[in-house]
């Protein structure tokens, strides 16, 4: 979508730049493994795959953090997820897996759900907006094994379904024998939007995964949790899949550290968000999904291509050292749309810093 020689260019400049709205601060490989060192408590021992040592420590962690039985640590959510959903339909003896159109597992996995692990997608409701309930009635059927629900819902901005709602939408899945998994990528956002612990949120669900680098800033891992007999069963299921390798702990490691790091600081990155995006919706030729922002991240509209856009951007970050947006996740002629990720980075600054920019980049727009 972009070219690689303004990738290239915005990349370079990145480089350069004293300040980053997006994420937390970026270590070189020497920093992190030595933050990860020195970390390590005197009775830390390596797994050996997948079991003893800090990776059962962590998983047993994990599991009490979120209220469920067991935890099984993965490389990537791209296994985490597709082991749960086809236990799910091995024990009801269906395979259609029911989803929203603008699911990861759909859109960013090849459709491995389909091509590798033998399951049918059913999608439900419209690309732009949760799924309701009476879509959910309407598009599950006899044949549905599982619904995904994801929270908050990343291609739409981090927009997250009102929890009466949620109960509801739950309640009539599972008394339909449908089970409920929760694709909790971004899950540590969201407990200040509905007020509740996380446990309280993982309970509605059957199987939850986790990602321990998006929000986390760990070096990458994903984790599943459920009830002891469906993690027992994934053990197995991941180990044919091939994501059971000899040992996980330089990423269990970085995982625990950046759980410890960064989840406190997840109600003020939401609090921060919520703010920054309703101060740059009034501004024209940008448009703030959803508004005003629900997690600890939004999605900005512009009327440029994504090439436009991106040489924009790019510009910006070189002549001004700021790294305002990321480069376009998507677009088309007309438009794009750029994500933007609360962390420390843009919590280092007040908002009143980076408006201040977003108001001298939007009038760069028309130059």
């Amino acid at each position: 979508m972009i070219d690689a020689q303004l990738r290239d260019q915005y990349l370079h400049a990145c480089e350069q730049a004293n300040y980053s709205l997006l994420r937390h601060p970026q270590h070189s490989m020497a920093e992190q493994l030595k933050q990860l060192a020195a970390s390590i408590d005197a009775g830390d021992k390596p797994d050996t795959y997948g079991r003893s040592g800090v990776i059962e420590a962590f998983e047993q962690d994990v599991a009490q953090l979120l209220g469920k039985q067991n935890g099984l640590f993965l490389p990537t959510g791209t296994l985490a997820q597709p082991v749960a959903l086809k236990l799910h339909s091995l024990k009801r003896n269906k395979f259609s897996i029911a989803m929203h159109p603008s699911s990861h597992l759909l859109l960013h996995e090849h459709r491995g759900i389909e091509k590798l692990w033998g399951l049918k997608v059913q999608q439900v409701g419209a690309p732009s907006v949760p799924f309701s309930l009476a879509e959910l009635k309407a598009q599950c059927d006899s044949d549905t094994a599982a619904l995904v629900f994801e929270l908050p819902m990343r291609e739409i901005g981090g927009e997250l379904t009102d929890w009466e709602v949620l109960d509801e939408q739950i309640a009539w899945a599972k008394s339909q024998g449908i089970a409920c998994h929760l694709d909790g990528a971004r899950l540590w956002q969201v407990g200040a939007y509905y007020n509740r612990s996380l446990a309280e949120i993982c309970a509605l669900f059957d199987s939850v995964y986790v990602s321990f680098y998006k929000d986390l800033g760990g070096i990458s891992g994903a984790m599943l949790l459920a009830n002891k007999p469906l993690i027992d069963e994934a053990r197995i299921w991941a180990r044919r899949a091939g994501g059971n390798p000899i040992s996980l702990y330089p990423e269990v490691l970085a995982a625990r550290l950046g759980l410890k790091e960064n989840l406190p600081i997840m109600p003020e990155a939401v609090s921060y968000a919520h703010e920054l995006g309703k101060m740059i919706a009034p501004f024209q030729d940008v448009q703030v999904t959803p508004q005003p922002p629900k997690a600890a991240m939004f999605h900005l509209r512009f009327p440029l291509s994504p090439n436009q856009l991106a040489r924009k951007i790019a510009d910006y970050v070189r002549e001004q050292g700021v790294i305002i947006l990321p480069l376009p996740r998507s677009g088309d002629d007309n438009h794009s749309i750029c994500e933007i990720p609360v962390g420390r980075n843009a919590m280092s600054q007040p908002q009143d810093f980076w408006l201040r920019h977003f108001k001298a980049f939007i009038n760069s727009l028309n130059d």
